[in-house]
């Protein structure tokens, strides 16, 4: 038996889960020393040694919002502290922040905090001011407490899959978060391959059905976020049956065939509403992974429908996620 193994289950995933929050602190890091560069999920996940399909979801497990959210205030809070602190121009403040130019960041200030440069600089009272107080800081506080409190975890894996070679699907692609909820995406995305299948009766042959959220979501309204429907003919990937095929199908529209990646996967049951989803994705980045001894691979994970949504209410409903794992 390992050293690690052996270790009681609470000091193990404390150790594990600092590993974790070690890694993300490097690309916070990179973060405050190059808030003037160009800082996207890609290039932090290159910083923090994690896979670029992952980070993004164990960053905000971790840090308790998006990338793209931790960027922008902290962005804003630099900005601001610099407008109050010093007379420079206010384009060279935007430029010192990672802002092309004075109108880009005066318009981020009026969407993000409602105020602007000017009114910053002239010390009046404004959302702002909340950016400066260190109680606000979602890292280290947040994930410290988790520390200090650790526990054993509550989210186990249902079982490990080995998908085969060979599995592909027809997929159809939507855009849009709100209010951090993609439903609306998902609707049109399946709604897309419905309408093209149904006509011709081969939604029969469909055995699974299968999305995948690629994107960092800029935001709890972003309406660039990516949302990819997916549907499997011929092969049951819940059960592990059948044998995937490619029907003759006209793509136009967003339609296209997908080969999903094979290899091992960790799978985890989610019953209850959509929305309820990222709860236990959280879960299984920062519980589950961080002491279950296992490396993730650099291909993106999967949500798999079980049971019909339109049929079967919110508090029933059957997702499987999927994890994919080296070995």
């Amino acid at each position: 038996m390992s050293t690690m193994a052996s270790m009681p289950y609470t000091l193990r995933h404390t150790i594990d889960t600092s590993r974790t929050a070690e890694l993300v602190s490097r690309a916070l890091a990179h973060v405050d020393a190059h808030l003037d560069e160009v800082l996207d999920a890609d290039t932090l996940a290159d910083r923090a040694a994690m896979s670029r399909h992952h980070f993004h979801r164990m960053f905000k497990a971790q840090v308790g919002c998006s990338v793209a959210s931790y960027v922008t205030w902290r962005r804003l809070q630099r900005a601001c502290a610099l407008l109050i602190s010093g007379h420079e121009p206010v384009l060279e403040v935007a430029l010192a922040v990672g802002y092309e130019s004075a109108q880009a960041l005066a318009k981020a200030m009026r969407r993000e905090l409602d105020t602007t440069p000017t009114a910053v600089r002239r010390g009046d009272i404004a959302p702002w001011k909340s950016l400066l107080i260190p109680e606000r800081l979602p890292f280290p506080a947040t994930l410290q407490a988790h520390l200090d409190n650790a526990e054993p975890h509550t989210m186990h894996v249902t079982r490990f899959a080995q998908l085969p070679d060979g599995i592909v699907a027809l997929t159809a692609t939507a855009r849009g978060m709100i209010d951090n909820n993609m439903s609306r995406a998902a609707q049109a995305a399946f709604g897309e391959l419905a309408a093209t299948l149904a006509p011709s009766g081969q939604i029969q042959q469909v055995r699974s059905f299968m999305c995948i959220v690629p994107d960092d979501a800029h935001g709890p309204d972003d309406p660039h976020c990516r949302f990819v429907a997916g549907m499997v003919f011929g092969y049951d990937m819940a059960k592990d049956q059948g044998e995937s095929h490619q029907p003759d199908v006209v793509l136009s529209g967003t339609l296209a065939w997908q080969t999903l990646h094979a290899g091992r996967y960790a799978v985890f049951t989610h019953i209850g509403p959509y929305t309820n989803l990222h709860k236990t994705w959280r879960s299984i980045y920062v519980d589950w992974l961080p002491s279950s001894g296992e490396q993730l691979r650099d291909v993106p994970p999967m949500e798999l429908c079980i049971n019909n949504p339109q049929t079967t209410p919110p508090e029933a409903l059957h997702t499987e996620i999927w994890i994919p794992l080296q070995g």
